[in-house]
């Protein structure tokens, strides 16, 4: 009886703040409390570069000097070279020189910080070897009630931080894993849960995306670009083409710049795309925008497009189409009844925002690179741009674009057509809200 009723009196002590950092400070400790009261006073004073990130990432009730003694194992001169021979070793390691286990979770929470710079973050192995590192038997949960509770936080948070991390790395789920957690916390534990769900739906979900790209990613930036631009266009138009060029060997095309602006770049178009450029209007500019973020893993690449603004042939299908309610099944209306119109809805390409005419992926931030990709886009597929004026939006030039519309007289280039005479703007006075920074650093 007296066994069964020492756990509620030591979760009635955690409540109490007096109680709270001595049960679990001491639970892990290496020494004794003595010790730890000594210590803890000596180093109230020193400041510890880690012990900010530390303490934000683990929470109050875990000691962020233990965390940091851990780490320590990790990065000792005896590990030659990093890997998961020399992970799997460390942990061997802390099992013999620490046989009870003391400050086992304080170990776990530093090797999940070190997992990826051994290069383990996505070997199941490496996740296993960790949760045998938790004593068997002293955190099995004996009751319902304690399961309610969630006694020994610390413990079990640590075994749910294992599981979120194999889970955002995409490790398939195992049965070993389940046992394991078992027989460390009881059947009905909140980690043997949460992993029973993670069992239950990854292998249902794991093949699920429409737009899979593989686990290991490639190094080569070339390659990304171009899965990403694939898993960006290819599921909107199948007909879209890539193309792969550099800027050093593209022969046609006549801009100049520098040498070290040299890079490869590669840009989309679609045979649609080609015919609604020959309905574009003269008057009207088209616009480059950019650069966006996309993500393939934790890898973001940067891309622009090439925009044109919406017609008023497009405005009035979509009037058309809002006319007719396609869920209203009681006034079907067929194309082959007497006067009836066939309805032609407007192509993928075309947007409340824009018509969209090409995406593009650039090495190296330069406009340079921006206007090879307008040039080659010209002279091999739509010739019909060489008499629409372009316009640059792009943030690579967004810090100087105000100093350059009032000095430069460089924008009667093609590629940065502006109809009107920069001579002129450039001797007007300036307005109010346009601030020279050579005139701010004198003042």
């Amino acid at each position: 009886m007296l066994f069964r009723i020492q756990p509620l009196f030591s979760l009635y002590l955690r409540r109490i703040p007096l109680f709270r950092t001595r049960i679990y400070a001491s639970s892990t400790a290496p020494h004794s409390d003595e010790d730890w009261e000594q210590d803890k006073n000596e180093n109230e004073n020193e400041i510890h570069e880690d012990e900010p990130s530390i303490a934000s990432m683990i929470g109050p009730y875990i000691s962020s000097k233990q965390i940091a003694f851990h780490t320590g194992q990790f990065d000792s001169d005896h590990i030659k070279k990093k890997n998961k021979q020399a992970f799997l070793d460390v942990i061997e390691a802390y099992k013999i020189q620490f046989p009870n286990r003391r400050g086992h979770v304080e170990f776990i929470r530093a090797a999940l910080r070190r997992m990826k710079d051994f290069g383990v973050e996505r070997d199941a192995e490496s996740y296993k070897k960790l949760l045998s590192v938790f004593p068997v038997g002293p955190y099995r949960h004996q009751s319902m009630l304690q399961v309610s509770v969630r006694f020994w936080p610390k413990q079990n948070e640590t075994a749910s931080a294992i599981i979120s991390a194999m889970e955002s790395q995409g490790i398939p789920p195992d049965l070993e894993v389940v046992h394991m957690l078992r027989e460390i916390f009881g059947p009905w534990a909140h980690p043997v849960r949460r992993f029973a769900r993670f069992l239950y739906w990854i292998p249902k979900f794991i093949n699920k995306n429409p737009y899979p790209i593989p686990w290991e990613l490639p190094n080569d930036e070339r390659i990304l670009a171009k899965l990403a631009l694939q898993r960006m266009t290819s599921t909107v138009d199948m007909e879209t083409k890539f193309i792969d060029i550099h800027s050093a060997t593209d022969n046609l095309s006549n801009i100049e710049h520098p040498s070290e602006e040299h890079s490869w770049l590669i840009y989309t178009y679609t045979p649609k795309q080609i015919k609604l450029t020959l309905n574009l209007s003269i008057d009207r500019p088209i616009y480059i925008e950019g650069p966006y973020g996309v993500y393939l893993r934790k890898k973001q690449l940067q891309y622009f497009i090439l925009k044109a603004d919406p017609s008023l042939e497009y405005w009035e299908k979509k009037k058309d189409l809002e006319k007719f309610n396609t869920d209203d099944v009681s006034n079907l209306r067929s194309p082959f009844q007497p006067g009836a119109t066939l309805y032609i809805p407007p192509s993928v390409h075309e947007l409340d925002d824009g018509i969209i005419l090409s995406l593009c992926i650039i090495g190296k931030p330069f406009t340079s690179l921006i206007n090879c990709w307008l040039d080659h886009l010209r002279h091999h597929y739509m010739p019909h741009l060489n008499r629409i004026t372009i316009v640059d939006k792009t943030k690579l030039t967004q810090e100087k674009q105000i100093n350059r519309f009032y000095t430069s007289h460089l924008l009667g280039t093609p590629e940065f057509t502006i109809p009107h005479d920069t001579k002129r703007l450039a001797e007007e006075p300036r307005p109010w809200w346009f601030r020279d920074k050579t005139n701010d650093e004198d003042e």
